[in-house]
């Protein structure tokens, strides 16, 4: 027979893509031109199996009434030591259809075929897919189509066009991520706070309207004002800590702070209809030395020249409070009248910790509270809301990135938001959040993922065997690494 001419075009396809490039294959017979396309080619491995989908356009082929085409998929490794036949597609003509249900398909295909018939001068399409066992030699091997376009079924005459190159199977289709289901418990939640409220000189009676006072108040009423009003929230505890500045005697300041603590204590309890058991007992703490060192660490030698030099009278703690705070006065004049007027205002503070529940929501609540005060929700209630979307979906995900928001020190938190961001193939964002994700079983394996990812085998070998010893079952990872380093 006469052989068949095949113009060939090369298409790389890479895994995890559908290619949507065309090959064209072109035979002549007798002065007719014989014309397929193959589309949408996508060639793929995992662990177990070699897969191989495509679109056959038969809308020019060209099968005479008695005759057929078969084209054959063939995998060949590198070195050609190899070969693997697929399932082969036989388009016959209207005669040849009938031959062949009256007697067979040709030996040479019958055992692994797809038979179709060509309707002639019309559109036609076949969705052509098959998968095999995987073999250690697909790794790299090539794909072809073997083409019969002259239904001889004589293989020294077919032709073989490339259709793609079987590369290592894509680490995201094998590995395996585990999230963490976060703890049910809520637990009471502080809100800690800082006024500066003025106290006329050696006085402790709490004045709204003296100085700047009504300002300073707003920092505790107007939190307060919110979660007495929400019904989801009760308020345990308000605590107030006074706090005075080193200078006067110490047992003096001592009076004051103390005083000033509980007259600011009384006066919010005036303003609501609270439990008088929510009120703790006001605390104070007469001489602000913290907050006096804090301020002058930060200034600059320009300001006090003598700054090493203040901080280790502040530190000497073998002098009781009053001789260090004259030493100071005494030994620096100039810069502890800066301190006097610039800083020591700002030691007279009152510090207020809020004390507060929120209650448990069902989970139509928790939708509900997640659209408008996601806050309230505790970490389990988040994960129980992102759990109502479609696992990876942008919503999920969002859920997800709320919880590691509002909860930056939970453990849990962070590893389901790294895992998020390994599906997302944003490994950098995932090594992130995994430097702060503790040394969980989950926190381990999620780094194992991302190693096997980079190709850092021996590593996620490691964090794969601390993850077992925990007690993870990390088996599909483990296969998906003993897959990568074949």
């Amino acid at each position: 027979m006469k052989k068949v001419f095949i113009i060939l075009a090369l298409l790389v396809v890479t895994l995890a893509m559908g290619a949507q490039e065309t090959i064209r294959l072109t035979g002549t017979k007798k002065g007719t031109d014989t014309q397929v396309s193959v589309k949408n080619i996508q060639v793929a491995r995992t662990s177990e199996k070699t897969l191989l989908t495509m679109d056959f356009i038969l809308d020019e082929l060209d099968v005479p009434s008695n005759r057929y085409r078969a084209f054959t998929p063939v995998i060949r490794s590198k070195d050609g030591q190899h070969e693997q036949r697929l399932k082969t597609l036989i388009v016959s003509g209207r005669r040849q259809d009938i031959v062949f249900d009256r007697d067979g398909v040709d030996p040479l295909y019958a055992d692994n075929c797809d038979r179709i018939r060509r309707t002639k001068g019309e559109a036609q399409r076949y969705e052509y897919a098959d998968a095999v066992a995987n073999q250690p030699w697909h790794r790299n091997a090539d794909v072809f189509v073997e083409c019969d376009l002259c239904g001889c079924g004589d293989q020294l005459k077919n032709e073989q066009s490339f259709l793609a190159s079987l590369l290592p199977p894509d680490p995201y289709d094998l590995i395996a991520l585990t999230d963490v289901v976060p703890d049910p418990y809520k637990p009471t939640r502080q809100l800690h706070g800082t006024a500066f409220i003025n106290f006329v000189v050696n006085k402790w009676e709490m004045r709204p309207d003296y100085m700047d006072n009504r300002n300073e108040l707003r920092k505790i009423t107007d939190t307060l004002d919110i979660m007495v009003r929400d019904r989801n929230v009760t308020v345990r505890q308000i605590k107030i800590h006074g706090w005075a500045s080193p200078e006067s005697p110490y047992e003096h300041n001592r009076m004051l702070a103390t005083n000033r603590a509980k007259s600011l204590t009384d006066w919010v309890r005036q303003q609501y209809n609270l439990p008088a058991s929510v009120f703790a007992p006001a605390e104070a703490t007469p001489e602000n030395w913290i907050g006096l060192r804090n301020a002058v660490v930060e200034m600059d030698y320009s300001i006090l020249p003598h700054r090493d030099e203040i901080l280790s009278i502040i530190d000497d703690t073998s002098l009781e409070p009053d001789p260090r705070e004259q030493k100071l006065k005494k030994t620096y004049p100039d810069e502890y009248q800066y301190l006097l007027k610039n800083v020591y205002p700002h030691l007279r503070r009152s510090d207020y910790e809020i004390s507060f529940d929120i209650r448990n929501f069902t989970l139509e609540e928790a939708k509900e509270v997640y659209r408008v005060r996601p806050y309230q929700l505790s970490l389990r209630e988040l994960w129980d809301v992102a759990n109502t979307f479609e696992k990876g979906s942008d919503a999920y995900n969002r859920c997800l990135q709320t919880a590691a928001n509002l909860y930056p020190d939970s453990t849990a938190a962070l590893i389901n938001l790294a895992n998020v961001a390994i599906r997302q193939h944003d490994l950098l964002k995932a090594e992130t959040l995994l430097q702060h994700a503790g040394d969980s079983a989950e926190a381990d394996n999620a780094r194992a993922v991302v190693a096997i990812i980079q190709e850092r085998y021996d590593e996620a070998d490691r964090l794969l065997a601390a993850a077992e010893r925990k007690g993870l079952d990390v088996s599909a990872n483990r296969a998906a690494l003993a897959e990568m380093t074949k």
